[in-house]
Protein backbone atom coordinates (compact mmCIF):
# COMPACT_ATOMS: atom_id res chain seq x y z
CA UNK A 1 0.00 0.00 0.00
CA UNK A 2 3.00 2.37 0.22
CA UNK A 3 2.73 3.23 -3.46
CA UNK A 4 -0.67 4.81 -2.80
CA UNK A 5 0.87 7.16 -0.29
CA UNK A 6 3.67 8.09 -2.66
CA UNK A 7 1.26 8.80 -5.46
CA UNK A 8 -0.48 11.45 -3.38
CA UNK A 9 2.79 13.43 -3.21
CA UNK A 10 3.21 16.41 -5.49
CA UNK A 11 6.35 14.87 -6.95
CA UNK A 12 7.30 13.23 -10.21
CA UNK A 13 8.19 9.64 -9.34
CA UNK A 14 10.19 7.09 -11.30
CA UNK A 15 9.94 3.46 -10.18
CA UNK A 16 11.13 0.09 -11.43
CA UNK A 17 9.14 -2.90 -10.25
CA UNK A 18 9.02 -6.65 -10.67
CA UNK A 19 7.37 -9.66 -9.02
CA UNK A 20 9.23 -9.03 -5.75
CA UNK A 21 7.65 -5.63 -5.00
CA UNK A 22 4.10 -5.74 -6.34
CA UNK A 23 0.85 -6.96 -4.82
CA UNK A 24 -2.00 -8.75 -6.57
CA UNK A 25 -5.70 -7.81 -6.34
CA UNK A 26 -5.10 -4.49 -4.54
CA UNK A 27 -7.10 -1.80 -6.39
CA UNK A 28 -5.33 1.55 -6.46
CA UNK A 29 -6.93 4.82 -7.44
CA UNK A 30 -4.24 6.84 -9.15
CA UNK A 31 -3.85 10.53 -8.42
CA UNK A 32 -1.13 10.92 -11.06
CA UNK A 33 -0.73 10.42 -14.77
CA UNK A 34 1.28 7.18 -14.91
CA UNK A 35 3.19 5.88 -17.91
CA UNK A 36 4.27 2.24 -17.54
CA UNK A 37 6.66 0.46 -19.88
CA UNK A 38 6.82 -3.34 -19.78
CA UNK A 39 10.45 -4.25 -20.33
CA UNK A 40 10.25 -8.02 -19.92
CA UNK A 41 7.73 -10.80 -19.36
CA UNK A 42 3.96 -10.36 -19.17
CA UNK A 43 1.53 -8.76 -16.73
CA UNK A 44 -2.28 -8.61 -16.72
CA UNK A 45 -3.96 -5.61 -15.14
CA UNK A 46 -7.47 -4.23 -14.81
CA UNK A 47 -7.77 -0.55 -15.65
CA UNK A 48 -11.15 0.85 -14.65
CA UNK A 49 -12.30 -2.79 -14.42
CA UNK A 50 -11.36 -3.60 -18.01
CA UNK A 51 -8.63 -6.23 -18.45
CA UNK A 52 -5.42 -5.53 -20.42
CA UNK A 53 -2.22 -7.54 -20.91
CA UNK A 54 1.18 -5.87 -21.11
CA UNK A 55 4.06 -7.65 -22.80
CA UNK A 56 7.58 -6.59 -23.65
CA UNK A 57 7.60 -3.51 -25.91
CA UNK A 58 4.20 -2.24 -24.72
CA UNK A 59 3.33 0.79 -22.63
CA UNK A 60 0.28 1.66 -20.59
CA UNK A 61 -1.12 5.12 -19.84
CA UNK A 62 -3.06 5.49 -16.58
CA UNK A 63 -4.91 8.80 -16.24
CA UNK A 64 -5.56 10.61 -12.94
CA UNK A 65 -8.50 9.06 -11.02
CA UNK A 66 -8.23 5.79 -12.96
CA UNK A 67 -8.44 2.63 -10.85
CA UNK A 68 -5.78 0.01 -11.58
CA UNK A 69 -5.44 -3.53 -10.21
CA UNK A 70 -2.65 -6.00 -10.86
CA UNK A 71 -4.20 -9.42 -11.56
CA UNK A 72 -1.34 -11.73 -12.53
CA UNK A 73 2.17 -11.71 -13.98
CA UNK A 74 4.90 -13.97 -15.29
CA UNK A 75 7.90 -14.77 -13.10
CA UNK A 76 10.22 -12.79 -15.34
CA UNK A 77 8.19 -9.61 -15.75
CA UNK A 78 9.79 -6.20 -15.21
CA UNK A 79 8.33 -2.74 -15.71
CA UNK A 80 9.26 0.91 -15.26
CA UNK A 81 6.75 3.62 -14.36
CA UNK A 82 6.79 7.40 -14.48
CA UNK A 83 4.14 9.00 -12.25
CA UNK A 84 3.38 12.68 -12.80
CA UNK A 85 1.09 14.73 -10.51
CA UNK A 86 -1.72 16.71 -12.12
CA UNK A 87 -0.01 19.98 -11.15
CA UNK A 88 2.78 19.09 -13.56
CA UNK A 89 0.79 17.14 -16.12
CA UNK A 90 -2.15 19.49 -16.76
CA UNK A 91 -0.22 22.51 -18.11
CA UNK A 92 1.98 20.25 -20.23
CA UNK A 93 -1.03 18.54 -21.79
CA UNK A 94 -2.75 21.86 -22.38
CA UNK A 95 0.31 23.21 -24.15
CA UNK A 96 0.74 20.12 -26.28
CA UNK A 97 -2.83 20.24 -27.64
CA UNK A 98 -2.91 16.52 -28.36
CA UNK A 99 -6.01 15.61 -30.36
CA UNK A 100 -5.24 11.93 -29.78
CA UNK A 101 -5.77 12.11 -26.00
CA UNK A 102 -9.20 10.51 -26.25
CA UNK A 103 -7.73 7.82 -28.45
CA UNK A 104 -5.22 6.98 -25.69
CA UNK A 105 -8.01 6.95 -23.11
CA UNK A 106 -9.89 4.40 -25.23
CA UNK A 107 -6.73 2.43 -26.05
CA UNK A 108 -4.42 2.81 -23.02
CA UNK A 109 -2.13 -0.07 -24.05
CA UNK A 110 -0.03 0.47 -27.16
CA UNK A 111 2.54 -1.76 -28.81
CA UNK A 112 5.85 0.00 -29.47
CA UNK A 113 8.07 -0.79 -32.41
CA UNK A 114 11.80 -1.04 -31.79
CA UNK A 115 12.56 2.61 -32.62
CA UNK A 116 9.93 4.06 -30.30
CA UNK A 117 10.68 1.56 -27.57
CA UNK A 118 14.37 2.49 -27.68
CA UNK A 119 13.55 6.19 -27.37
CA UNK A 120 11.15 5.70 -24.46
CA UNK A 121 13.64 3.47 -22.63
CA UNK A 122 16.38 6.08 -23.11
CA UNK A 123 14.15 8.79 -21.63
CA UNK A 124 13.28 6.58 -18.66
CA UNK A 125 16.98 5.77 -18.15
CA UNK A 126 17.79 9.47 -18.20
CA UNK A 127 15.14 10.07 -15.52
CA UNK A 128 16.58 7.26 -13.43
CA UNK A 129 20.08 8.71 -13.57
CA UNK A 130 18.92 12.27 -12.91
CA UNK A 131 16.85 11.21 -9.90
CA UNK A 132 19.96 9.88 -8.18
CA UNK A 133 22.22 12.92 -8.65
CA UNK A 134 20.06 16.07 -8.47
CA UNK A 135 17.64 17.47 -5.85
CA UNK A 136 13.92 16.71 -6.20
CA UNK A 137 12.99 20.21 -7.40
CA UNK A 138 15.63 20.05 -10.15
CA UNK A 139 14.55 16.52 -11.08
CA UNK A 140 10.92 17.71 -11.38
CA UNK A 141 11.94 20.38 -13.88
CA UNK A 142 13.99 17.91 -15.92
CA UNK A 143 11.17 15.34 -15.86
CA UNK A 144 8.58 17.90 -16.98
CA UNK A 145 10.70 18.76 -20.01
CA UNK A 146 11.17 15.10 -20.87
CA UNK A 147 7.46 14.45 -20.40
CA UNK A 148 6.82 17.01 -23.11
CA UNK A 149 9.11 14.97 -25.35
CA UNK A 150 7.24 11.78 -24.50
CA UNK A 151 3.90 13.43 -25.27
CA UNK A 152 5.03 14.76 -28.64
CA UNK A 153 6.66 11.46 -29.57
CA UNK A 154 3.49 9.61 -28.54
CA UNK A 155 1.39 11.96 -30.66
CA UNK A 156 3.63 11.30 -33.64
CA UNK A 157 3.52 7.54 -33.03
CA UNK A 158 -0.27 7.54 -32.94
CA UNK A 159 -0.43 9.68 -36.08
CA UNK A 160 1.62 7.06 -37.95
CA UNK A 161 -0.91 4.30 -37.31
CA UNK A 162 -2.72 3.39 -40.54
CA UNK A 163 -5.85 5.49 -40.77
CA UNK A 164 -7.83 2.47 -41.91
CA UNK A 165 -6.73 0.28 -39.00
CA UNK A 166 -9.48 -0.90 -36.69
CA UNK A 167 -7.73 0.40 -33.59
CA UNK A 168 -7.44 3.95 -34.98
CA UNK A 169 -10.95 4.10 -36.40
CA UNK A 170 -12.54 2.53 -33.35
CA UNK A 171 -15.90 4.05 -32.52
CA UNK A 172 -16.83 3.65 -28.91
CA UNK A 173 -19.92 1.42 -28.77
CA UNK A 174 -22.90 2.59 -26.76
CA UNK A 175 -22.24 0.14 -23.92
CA UNK A 176 -18.58 1.11 -23.60
CA UNK A 177 -19.57 4.76 -23.48
CA UNK A 178 -22.10 4.07 -20.71
CA UNK A 179 -19.49 2.09 -18.81
CA UNK A 180 -16.96 4.91 -19.06
CA UNK A 181 -19.55 7.39 -17.86
CA UNK A 182 -20.43 5.08 -14.95
CA UNK A 183 -16.78 5.03 -13.85
CA UNK A 184 -16.63 8.83 -14.06
CA UNK A 185 -19.71 9.17 -11.87
CA UNK A 186 -18.39 6.54 -9.47
CA UNK A 187 -15.02 8.24 -8.83
CA UNK A 188 -16.91 11.41 -7.92
CA UNK A 189 -19.73 9.82 -5.93
CA UNK A 190 -18.40 6.69 -4.18
CA UNK A 191 -18.66 8.42 -0.80
CA UNK A 192 -22.24 9.50 -1.47
CA UNK A 193 -23.90 6.24 -2.43
CA UNK A 194 -23.17 2.55 -2.83
CA UNK A 195 -26.55 1.78 -4.39
CA UNK A 196 -26.87 0.59 -7.98
CA UNK A 197 -30.08 2.61 -8.38
CA UNK A 198 -28.25 5.86 -7.63
CA UNK A 199 -25.78 5.32 -10.48
CA UNK A 200 -28.42 4.04 -12.87
CA UNK A 201 -30.45 7.19 -12.26
CA UNK A 202 -27.39 9.39 -12.74
CA UNK A 203 -26.82 7.75 -16.14
CA UNK A 204 -30.48 7.64 -17.14
CA UNK A 205 -30.63 3.86 -17.57
CA UNK A 206 -32.27 1.00 -15.71
CA UNK A 207 -30.42 -1.00 -13.03
CA UNK A 208 -30.72 -4.13 -15.13
CA UNK A 209 -29.24 -2.48 -18.21
CA UNK A 210 -26.36 -0.92 -16.24
CA UNK A 211 -25.58 -4.33 -14.77
CA UNK A 212 -25.68 -5.86 -18.26
CA UNK A 213 -23.26 -3.18 -19.50
CA UNK A 214 -20.79 -3.71 -16.66
CA UNK A 215 -20.84 -7.50 -16.96
CA UNK A 216 -20.31 -7.33 -20.71
CA UNK A 217 -17.54 -4.71 -20.69
CA UNK A 218 -15.67 -5.59 -17.48
CA UNK A 219 -16.90 -9.06 -16.42
CA UNK A 220 -17.91 -7.51 -13.06
CA UNK A 221 -21.34 -6.54 -11.75
CA UNK A 222 -22.18 -2.93 -10.88
CA UNK A 223 -22.21 -3.78 -7.18
CA UNK A 224 -18.81 -5.50 -7.36
CA UNK A 225 -17.27 -2.41 -8.97
CA UNK A 226 -18.85 -0.05 -6.45
CA UNK A 227 -17.77 -2.16 -3.48
CA UNK A 228 -14.22 -2.60 -4.79
CA UNK A 229 -13.88 1.16 -5.25
CA UNK A 230 -15.22 1.97 -1.79
CA UNK A 231 -13.04 -0.70 -0.15
CA UNK A 232 -9.93 0.66 -1.88
CA UNK A 233 -10.63 4.17 -0.65
CA UNK A 234 -11.37 3.00 2.88
CA UNK A 235 -8.09 1.06 2.92
CA UNK A 236 -6.31 4.25 1.96
CA UNK A 237 -8.12 6.26 4.67
CA UNK A 238 -7.33 3.66 7.31
CA UNK A 239 -3.68 3.43 6.26
CA UNK A 240 -2.79 7.08 5.78
CA UNK A 241 -5.22 9.23 7.76
CA UNK A 242 -6.07 9.47 11.46
CA UNK A 243 -9.81 9.66 10.87
CA UNK A 244 -11.88 7.67 13.37
CA UNK A 245 -14.20 4.90 12.24
CA UNK A 246 -17.15 7.14 13.12
CA UNK A 247 -15.74 9.97 11.03
CA UNK A 248 -15.36 7.61 8.09
CA UNK A 249 -18.89 6.33 8.57
CA UNK A 250 -20.18 9.91 8.41
CA UNK A 251 -17.99 10.88 5.46
CA UNK A 252 -18.96 7.79 3.44
CA UNK A 253 -22.64 8.10 4.27
CA UNK A 254 -22.97 4.89 6.29
CA UNK A 255 -25.96 4.81 8.67
CA UNK A 256 -23.71 3.88 11.61
CA UNK A 257 -20.19 2.92 12.61
CA UNK A 258 -21.22 -0.69 13.13
CA UNK A 259 -22.72 -0.80 9.62
CA UNK A 260 -19.40 0.39 8.17
CA UNK A 261 -17.54 -2.27 10.15
CA UNK A 262 -19.81 -5.05 8.87
CA UNK A 263 -19.56 -3.76 5.31
CA UNK A 264 -15.76 -3.54 5.43
CA UNK A 265 -15.38 -6.98 7.00
CA UNK A 266 -17.63 -8.54 4.36
CA UNK A 267 -15.38 -7.13 1.61
CA UNK A 268 -11.94 -7.59 3.16
CA UNK A 269 -12.31 -10.29 5.80
CA UNK A 270 -11.36 -8.01 8.68
CA UNK A 271 -12.81 -5.05 10.56
CA UNK A 272 -11.43 -1.53 10.01
CA UNK A 273 -9.83 -1.64 13.46
CA UNK A 274 -8.16 -4.98 12.75
CA UNK A 275 -6.89 -3.67 9.41
CA UNK A 276 -5.40 -0.62 11.10
CA UNK A 277 -3.74 -2.74 13.80
CA UNK A 278 -2.26 -5.03 11.17
CA UNK A 279 -0.86 -2.03 9.28
CA UNK A 280 0.72 -0.52 12.38
CA UNK A 281 2.47 -3.80 13.14
CA UNK A 282 4.08 -4.14 9.70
Amino acid sequence: MKTIKEMTDERILLRDFDRNIVGVDEPIRCNHLVIIICKRGEVTIELNYTSYTLRADTFLVVAPLDIITLKKYSDDFSCSSLAVPTTSFTPILAGAEIPQYEFVKRNPVLQLDEKYKSLFVQIFDMHRTASTIVPQDVFNKIAEKQLQVLIHVSRHYISTLPENSLIYRECVPRKKEIFRNFIKVLVNSYSISREVLFYANELGVSCGYLNEVCNEVSKHSVKEIIDTTVAARLKYELSYTSKTIQELADEYNFPSQSYLCRYYKRLTGMTPSDFRKRGSSL
